[in-house]
């Protein structure tokens, strides 16, 4: 009987230390409203200022050689032989991003899987932290593509192709050469690398170094670099029944401000958010088309069709088309012209397009299924 006593009172505080042990996690769990005061001083020096740079937030500018390559992912346009080839002139001249970006492309490929395997293993092999990356285990493309139980693998076996890749990659030790790499590269200056590592440290989910990750967050968009801060944006927001909505009416107004900021800039995904509540914004709209941003087109599709004819409808269309290489305003909207209501010489298109200043704002972390986004 004392044993069983014995048993229960340890079960006892047992059940004792772990409650206060998770009342304690509780009292350190992070409270983003706490966030606020930490923005102030930068909402207020920013938000009323507009770049009169289109590119000044865009990953590289027109000069860089790899701005058409990135242009065409951001779009989504159709994969097509002039895509292909330019790629190859890239990799020819042993542009290391190209390489890196068609062979995570081919990855899924069975005959072309174990050229792309080749490359980035020998990219990581002379350093190249993206290279590493995208062979190690945080890597999803590592992970569908380049394992035993992948059915592509199960395919090119039968095949009779090459798989001497399988298992050899998608491990830690393999991330860990990534992550000394991306050191290399942040102790140069290189924003995204310095991202990277302090995602890796967990500096963003950490309630000690709140306040470091906010002036952090704070730096990067003050170099105009702000993926950061439209991930902590979304930290202000969960999921519910009736969708994903901001976790209170503060927090959503401290996200406009930001937003407004980063759209200031010219950084395409915060601009489609502020359209979205400033609906009536002209200038807005203006800048958006200038930049290239496909949102544009939807919202005055959706939201101002009717302030355009029948004739502007269809340039509108038109343009659309051969940015994205698209005809969706031609097929699914009943209300707007087909294409053959109108010969294309009402529409001064080549003009227009000469006009834009598209900003790239996918870069070399970005997801494929996120790329044609923009």
């Amino acid at each position: 009987m004392s044993v069983y006593k014995n048993i229960i009172k340890i079960a006892f505080l047992l059940f004792v230390v772990i409650a206060i042990s998770a009342c304690k996690e509780k009292e350190k769990a992070i409270n983003p409203e706490d966030d606020i005061p930490l923005f102030k001083s930068f909402i207020e020096r920013n938000i009323d200022k507009v770049a009169d740079d289109p590119y000044i937030s865009s990953t590289v500018r027109p000069e860089n050689e790899m701005y058409d390559v990135l242009l065409d992912l951001q779009r989504g346009t159709p994969w097509n032989k002039e895509e292909e080839d330019r790629f190859n002139r890239l990799i020819g001249r042993g542009n290391a991003h190209a390489t890196i970006l068609y062979s995570r492309l081919t990855l899924n490929d069975i005959s072309e899987k174990s050229v792309a395997v080749s490359r980035l293993a020998k990219l990581m092999s002379e350093g190249n932290p993206y290279a590493a990356y995208w062979l190690s285990n945080r890597s999803y493309r590592c992970r569908a593509h380049l394992g035993s139980s992948s059915l592509g693998n199960k395919v090119a076996k039968d095949l009779g192709l090459d798989t001497s890749y399988e298992n050899k990659y998608c491990t830690e030790e393999i991330y860990q050469k990534a992550v000394e790499g991306f050191k290399k590269l942040a102790a140069e200056g290189d924003l995204r690398a310095q991202y990277f590592l302090l995602k890796d440290q967990g500096l963003d989910e950490s309630v000690e170094k709140r306040e470091e990750y906010i002036k952090e967050v704070i730096r990067f968009a003050e170099a105009h670099y702000y993926k950061p801060l439209m991930d902590y944006t979304d930290s202000l927001q969960k999921q519910t029944n009736n969708g994903v909505i901001f976790r209170s009416k503060e927090l959503e107004k401290l996200a406009f401000d930001l937003f407004k900021i980063a759209s200031n800039n010219n950084y395409i995904p915060a601009m489609g958010t502020v359209m979205y509540y400033e609906e009536n914004n002209d200038e807005l709209f203006e800048r958006m088309k200038k930049v290239g941003g496909s949102y544009y087109f939807l919202s005055m599709a959706l939201d101002r069709s009717d302030e355009l004819n029948n004739q502007e409808k269809y340039c509108h269309a038109l343009l659309y088309e051969k940015i994205f290489k698209d005809s969706r305003y031609f097929i699914y909207y009943d209300d707007w012209p087909d294409k053959s209501d109108y010969d294309e010489s009402i529409c001064n298109i080549e003009k227009e397009i000469a006009e834009m200043k598209p900003m790239i704002y996918i870069d070399y972390f970005t997801r494929i299924d996120n790329w044609g986004q923009g």
